[in-house]
């Protein structure tokens, strides 16, 4: 099925500035063709949402034999292969390393042949020689290009390097019209922010030397995430080689669990989300409603969040059977959908959509920034990481004019909401709460600010007309990345934000009169 994901991702948890949208990968390439003749139906109705969608004239049963099962069929095959992979790489790794006799660069490569197989096994295009090269030349280049930059430049070398790797992604994107890359793409900005990740983790010292030729590898293609993701930085990655995984009942049914919510994320992103909503809408006549209207834009954006939800569980589990632990030796945890379908702060909603993703551009590119600015001039400097970590996760994406401009916003948005709900509950404590960093604190951490009285009426009813305009706010941002729609450099403006223009960008005006407000406090 050839649609597009534009899932998120964000930076900053001591900070509002940090804020991205993460793409890990094109998943619904991964899908079968056999929904391409409904596929080409429902396309070709996309020129305006009036028009009831081809899954509103399906029955239940219908739905279920004609989407359902064929997108858990295929979808299903592609989990249970990199599943079987991964189990695989973990118990030749227990195996090394009970016997010990094994090299650590076979165990690093074994880890990058099980990270490209499943590309491999179902790639369809049938030309798997330039897809490898594809994959296996990218990590050679960046290798070539740190060490380069490590030898020629000693206190700076993680900057340059990461300019160099952005300039290549963006040309790639821009001045190519290659298939393959489109294909790879997701795969090469993950091993491009891991590349990125090491040379800054060696300038802080934090790694003591740079890896070999099979660590450097192993690393970029470590098996099960080379695809979906996650993040991971190296120590995490190394992790799977030195501790061993404590396997009991309870985890095992906590994976197949994670695998079920992500089977029903990907059918609820394909199939039943826009089947549910349809069903109200084509036995509605008012199509212009504001009830309809709102409908509209919140289908396209659940589908857009629960196509995520789906990679990011999916990925969780391909982590945690491999061995890949947090530097904390926790399980690696990727998202956290409720927070998302119920955002009490927006703040919340850019730290949980992908937290992997949101370390990397934290810690890799916020903070980094803040070391060069002025220490007189804190605002400045914030305003200028800010605004570098936007380029950075656009740079990453190829600077696509949608998702670059559901960044803008909800930057802007999540800035102007953590100013007023901070204004607010310094000003009225007795009424108001958020999360914010405590001045008082003595440890400088985040704490709830005021409302000792949660019991207070007024306290839940303006909480929950936050949470209320945030679920209408992503709403709006969503709307934009409906799958359904081409999302290729040559559509025109119009077309690219046309639900925004329908609705007269009403959720950019909502959120200049919050600034005006801001300021007034």
């Amino acid at each position: 099925m050839d649609r597009q994901q534009f899932p998120l991702s964000y930076g900053g948890d001591n900070d509002i500035g940090d804020y991205l949208y993460n793409f890990p990968a094109d998943y619904y390439e991964l899908y079968d063709d056999q929904l391409e003749d409904e596929n080409q139906y429902y396309q070709s109705n996309t020129e305006t949402h009036d028009e009831p969608s081809f899954w509103s004239n399906l029955t239940f049963h219908q739905l279920c034999t004609q989407c359902v099962v064929p997108a858990v069929g295929s979808t299903g095959n592609l989990l249970g292969t990199t599943l079987i992979l991964c189990v695989f790489f973990r118990l030749f790794i227990v195996i090394c390393n009970k016997i010990k006799i094994v090299p650590e660069a076979i165990l690093h490569t074994v880890c990058a042949i099980c990270g490209i197989l499943p590309l491999i096994i179902f790639h369809e295009d049938g030309d798997v020689y330039q897809l490898l090269l594809q994959i296996i030349l990218y990590p050679m280049f960046c290798y070539i290009v740190s060490i380069i930059c490590i030898l020629t430049l000693k206190h700076h070398s993680s900057i340059v390097f990461s300019i160099i790797i952005l300039f290549t992604l963006f040309y790639r994107e821009c001045f190519t019209n290659d298939s393959k890359w489109q294909k790879t793409k997701s795969a090469h900005m993950l091993m491009s922010m891991k590349a990125m990740a090491i040379l800054f983790d060696i300038q802080s010292n934090k790694l003591r030397k740079f890896p070999s030729v099979p660590q450097y590898t192993g690393y970029m293609m470590c098996a099960g995430t080379v695809y979906l993701g996650p993040f991971l930085t190296f120590q995490e990655y190394s992790n799977a080689f030195l501790f061993s995984v404590n396997w009991n009942k309870t985890k095992v049914c906590h994976l197949i669990w994670k695998i079920i919510i992500s089977l029903l994320c990907f059918v609820l992103s394909i199939c039943v989300v826009d089947w549910l909503f349809s069903q109200h809408l084509s036995t509605n006549n008012k199509s212009n409603s504001i009830i309809n209207i709102f409908l509209t834009m919140y289908k396209q954006a659940l589908e857009f969040r629960t196509g995520h939800y789906f990679v990011a569980y999916a990925s969780t589990v391909f982590a945690t059977v491999c061995g890949y632990h947090s530097e904390y030796n926790s399980e690696i945890l990727v998202t956290r959908p409720l927070i998302m379908e119920w955002p009490r702060s927006l703040l919340h909603v850019v730290v949980h959509w992908n937290a992997p993703m949101h370390y990397w551009l934290k810690k890799y590119v916020f903070e980094e920034v803040l070391k060069y600015g002025n220490k007189n001039k804190k605002h400045r400097n914030r305003f200028i990481a800010v605004g570098t970590t936007y380029l950075v996760s656009s740079l990453l994406h190829g600077l696509e004019r949608r998702l670059s401009a559901v960044l803008l916003s909800l930057a802007a948005y999540t800035y102007v909401e953590h100013q007023i709900r901070t204004k607010l509950a310094s000003r009225f404590p007795n009424t108001f709460s958020y999360y914010a960093k405590n001045k008082d604190s003595r440890h400088n951490s985040k704490t709830y600010l005021g409302s000792p009285n949660q019991n207070n009426w007024l306290f839940w009813s303006i909480n929950l007309m936050f949470t209320i305009l945030n679920i209408i706010h992503l709403a709006y941002l969503g709307s934009i990345v409906d799958m359904s729609v081409d999302n290729s450099h040559n559509t025109t403006y119009q077309e690219s934000f046309a639900p925004w223009s329908r609705v007269s960008y009403f959720s950019h005006f909502i959120t200049l009169v919050m600034f005006f407000i801001s300021f007034i406090l």
